[in-house]
């Protein structure tokens, strides 16, 4: 394999990957190691050749630190145990068959994944709901997709994005709604810099905070949290006052507008009355409004800050009816634009992966139902819908669901209300889950841990956000026994008897009978746009050499589609054929309480969560990448002074959350970050047991759901925060010889070359950080091992050293540590010297210098450094600063995800070069 095209394993932009396999001369053996390269594919229609600092570190990914290589029988053994996969197999089938004959199909439950491919969703689903008889089939997409998933069917009658990605870049304005999308989407904002750089597209940036999105937009309307409702309902109202409604297109188009349009009034009638509730300016709201009035091509795109709210689905269906008003879905550089967030969210949507629905965008009414059991020749299918994700966990907790499969996905931790989910997977008769790692905190609680084969492993298809159908394809021989997670769910069905059913030899052969089942409902429900009739009859060569195609599809001949554009005809896959407004009236929000902790009254803070831009869900597939974990180490809340001093916070220390069902506080570092809102913080999303001791922010996230989507409100949580002092905290690395079980923080960074640990104990702790434990010091040390300590300024440095190598490190202090965690790491396991004590204090003389460009691995000091040599030269402004470290350090030029932070610096660098020239004036 010279060189192999598939698809990036991350966001649902779905990047098109090159895969280059290279020769290296290994020296010491002369030997032939062949690893791996990636490049963005410049065919793709998704990317052109672009990629992100995670997609470019994707071959790091596959160096998992625990890889799980073989089948694993847990919980019920003294020790893990490696089985085989018969063993394995015939477990699972007997206990689902147990399971199935005493309780009776409802009490088995399956959730999934949108990182699985669409033909291991196809057949998860047919096994599940078509012939254990379970319609409890939902998916991590309920967490991220499933309100625009709600809406989507509500206004056109079917889970359908009309648009494309070249409508970003044909749009006069494009409107990101609760989208940092220079983060979390990066190569569609490149497209929309490129946009603004080619014609002039003006962007509106819809958000709480001053993301790195929001920071380069036109416009940016920092509201209050929740409520982007009273917004869009606001712009309605202003699209009919303003006389600009498409008439035509309402009446023969479309139903329910005038109901919708009431509702919209009630309480956004007026600039002013959307003034009120959302906090924001007039003039700030006139401006945007006027955007849409006096512009004909106007994007509005969303994401999870839309989705993940109370009121997400009517949120979504507020903005649909704006451009319903307008009367321009389907059109070129128009409509709006739901942004995925997982790689193959709409592939699985569109083989049934959620509780909701059935194959090929398919519902529960007896028609639809009928020809599913026709076409999979089974009596075995369920008559409603099942539990969705939160339902499926509180089900288990309460004893109703007793075997559960969870395939490449991490519950426990994210899903809301933690300590729930624990309770349920642990009271649960059999858990089954497939991986790639057995680090996971869901893994933990599995009876049997099945290997999943990961990206690089396996092959498939996946869909992206704009209706594209890509391959991903395997490059490298899987490791271990690790296997298709569509060859062990297809092993169980054959165990169960349904041998013929389930005969798959290959991902192609499964790719064929789902497309065959597509043209089916096509042919019976003709008003559906999804279709993938044309690739009914691909043969396995076809199929292997597929190239990314957008659906719907119905003729071979059109493989290869891309910009294809929906219900550009004014029809629609509702029963009239008509769109529907929809009326999304207001819910209010929960206020905010006072407590008493004893000492004075706390209110409240807002608790915003999401991504940052280098980590990925819960950090099981980048945390262990070295460049991607620099940027952002810890958990950090961020909260602007004024709540930091009415919460009693200082920065650099740490703050705890209140919560009756933690056994433990969740701890995280103070961060002061003057862009929050008052009364609000921010915390990210990804942080796990696995990577930090106090676990992640849905352990203090409620379990309340928007109430069409059954989709959790991650967004805008109410939780009361405390400060956490500690006595003494510091960095270990090597060995790890601080017991972490007495420790209040303990979270783990990956480092080139091994990992540190950042540490912190409370005044309970019984002995200092700098005492390493000597019973372990002994135990794991021949007796040409000692002890150093010494003090350096504030802080207080102790080494193990073994045979005169370092083996372990601490560095201690009372306040947070500023060093060079890498550097530091590179003395680690070598020899220890008056050499090795000068470099040590050199480090320490130094400090940190934080990582800027994921992509290029530049830090703040290169770039302040390139920055000061160019003003030297005779370069004056930020424009030209910016352009000359683009070309010199590539830092902002590959993806543009840091193009922010490196305008900041330059700002802050001209600002310093000019000060001595004021004080002197």
């Amino acid at each position: 394999m010279p060189s192999c095209k598939t698809t990036c394993a991350y966001c649902g932009v779905g990047c098109g990957i090159r895969v280059e396999k290279v020769f290296k001369e290994q020296a010491k053996h002369s030997s032939l190691k062949q690893f791996f390269t990636v490049s963005g594919d410049v065919e793709h229609p998704a990317n052109a050749g672009d990629l992100c600092g995670k997609g470019l570190a994707l071959i790091d990914s596959l160096n998992l630190p625990n890889k799980l290589l073989y089948p694993r029988m847990q919980k019920n053994t003294v020790n893990n145990q490696n089985i085989s996969w018969n063993t394995a197999i015939s477990e699972i089938a007997i206990k689902l068959k147990s399971t199935l004959v005493k309780y009776g199909p409802e009490s088995i439950a399956f959730y999934l994944s949108g990182q699985l491919l669409t033909e291991d969703y196809y057949v998860a689903n047919k096994l599940a709901k078509g012939f254990l008889g379970t319609a409890n089939v939902d998916t991590n997409s309920r967490l991220c997709m499933s309100s625009a998933v709600s809406a989507h069917i509500r206004a056109f009658g079917e889970d359908v994005v009309p648009g494309c990605y070249e409508d970003l870049q044909l749009a006069e304005v494009v409107v990101l709604v609760g989208a940092n999308t220079a983060w979390t989407h990066p190569i569609l904002f490149k497209k929309i810099m490129a946009a603004r750089a080619e014609h002039g597209t003006q962007l509106v940036v819809i958000d709480p905070r001053v993301t790195a999105t929001a920071s380069q937009a036109d416009l940016h309307l920092q509201l209050t949290p929740g409520s982007d409702l009273h917004l869009f309902n606001g712009l309605l109202s202003a699209i009919a006052s303003n006389h600009k409604t498409n008439c035509q297109y309402i009446e023969h188009c479309t139903e329910g507008f005038e109901q919708a349009l009431r509702t919209a009034q009630q309480n956004s009638l007026t600039v002013a009355d959307v003034a009120e509730h959302t906090g924001l300016e007039v003039d700030k709201i006139t401006e945007f409004y006027s955007l849409y009035l006096q512009n004909k091509r106007v994007v509005t795109a969303s994401s999870q800050g839309v989705n993940q709210s109370l009121l997400g689905t009517n949120t979504s269906n507020a903005i649909i009816n704006c451009h319903l008003a307008l009367g321009d879905i389907g059109q070129a550089g128009c409509g709006p634009l739901s942004l995925t967030g997982q790689p193959n969210a709409m592939g699985g949507r569109e083989v049934g992966g959620l509780a909701t629905q059935l194959a090929c965008h398919l519902g529960f009414s007896d028609e639809e139902r009928q020809l599913i059991a026709q076409y999979w020749r089974t009596d075995k299918l369920p008559k409603s819908k099942g539990q969705t994700a939160t339902e499926m966990f509180a089900a288990m907790a309460s004893g109703k669901i007793k075997a559960v499969w969870i395939l490449g996905t991490n519950p426990v931790v994210s899903l809301p209300d933690t300590q729930l989910v624990k309770k349920a997977l642990s009271e649960c008769d059999f858990v089954v889950v497939s991986d790639i790692t057995a680090d996971t905190d869901t893994a933990q609680y599995a009876d049997i841990l099945l290997p999943a084969q990961g990206w690089s492993e396996k092959s498939g298809t996946v869909t992206n956000s704009e209706r594209t159908i890509s391959r991903q394809r395997r490059f490298a021989q899987p490791q271990g026994d690790s296997k298709a997670d569509w060859w062990a769910l297809c092993e169980v069905a054959k165990a169960l008897g349904f041998d013929s059913e389930f005969d798959f030899k290959n991902s192609a052969e499964i790719f064929k009978e789902y497309a065959q089942l597509s043209a089916s409902v096509k042919q019976h429900f003709p008003q559906k746009q999804f279709s993938i009739a044309g690739l009914a009859n691909l043969t396995p060569s076809q199929y292997q050499h597929l190239v990314p195609t957008q659906w719907p599809i119905d003729d071979i001949d059109a493989m290869g589609q891309k910009n294809k554009r929906l219900f550009d005809d004014g029809v629609f896959a509702t029963p009239t054929g008509k769109a529907q407004f929809v009326e999304t009236p207001f819910t209010s929000a929960i206020a905010p309480h006072t407590f008493d902790d004893g000492s004075l009254n706390v209110e409240k803070v807002r608790l915003n969560s999401g991504r940052t831009r280098d980590q990925w869900h819960t950090m099981t597939k980048t945390g262990h990448i070295a460049k991607l974990a620099a940027a952002d180490y810890q958990p950090e809340l961020r909260l602007n002074v004024s709540t930091s001093i009415k919460n009693r916070l200082v920065e650099g220390e740490f703050a705890g959350f209140v919560c009756d069902n933690l056994t433990a506080p969740l701890i995280a570092r103070v961060v002061i970050d003057q862009s929050i809102q008052s009364n609000s913080a921010f915390l990210s999303m990804h942080w796990s047991s696995q990577f930090s001791k106090s676990g992640g922010v849905n352990s203090v996230i409620s379990v309340a759901v928007d109430p069409h989507s059954k989709q959790p409100g991650f967004k805008n949580q109410w939780v009361q925060i405390k400060p956490i002092k500690v006595v003494e905290q510091g960095i270990e690395w090597g060995q790890p010889l601080v017991d972490s079980k007495r420790l209040y923080w303990d979270v783990k960074q990956q480092l080139q070359g091994g990992f540190c640990r950042h540490i912190a104990a409370d005044e309970g702790f019984s002995q200092p950080l700098l005492e390493l434990d000597t019973t372990q010091c002994s135990s794991s040390a021949s007796a040409n091992s000692h002890v150093m300590q010494w003090k350096h300024q504030n802080k207080l440095v102790t080494c193990f050293v073994n045979k005169g190598r370092l083996k372990t490190l601490v560095i201690a202090a009372t306040e947070q540590l500023d060093v060079d965690s890498d550097a530091i790491q590179v003395l680690i396991n070598q020899l220890f010297n008056a050499d090795s004590i000068k470099k040590l204090h050199q480090i320490l003389r130094a400090g940190r210098s934080q990582i800027v460009c994921a992509c290029t691995g530049v830090t703040q000091c290169d770039i302040e450094s390139q920055m000061n040599m160019e003003l030297s030269m005779g370069v004056d402004n930020a424009a030209s600063l910016i352009e000359k470290i683009q070309q010199t350090l590539k830092c902002s030029a590959v993806c543009g995800s840091c193009l922010n932070q490196v305008k900041d610096i330059a700002d802050a660098v001209i600002v310093q070069k000019q000060r001595p020239n004021r004080e002197v004036a």
